[in-house]
């Protein structure tokens, strides 16, 4: 069996103290599969910055097909 990459989204989990627990989460979809971490890093910082937030956390979920290896 082999893994096909499907979908990719990334999590940004924003802290503060205005928000119930102190951490509000948003979830990106149709993140490209060559984008690299600190791209990554860099767009949560951002949106982060604008809600006068701190970025507490990134995570890349990735979602895959399992196939069947060629004979």
């Amino acid at each position: 069996m082999n893994y096909e990459l499907t979908e990719q989204s990334i999590q940004y989990v924003f802290g503060n103290k205005k928000y119930k627990n102190g951490q509000k989460t948003r979830n990106l979809k149709n993140v490209k599969t060559g984008a690299k971490a600190d791209e990554l890093q860099k767009v949560g910082q951002a949106i982060a910055s604008l809600q006068e937030d701190s970025l507490d956390e990134a995570y890349l979920v990735q979602k895959s097909l399992l196939v069947p290896a060629a004979e």
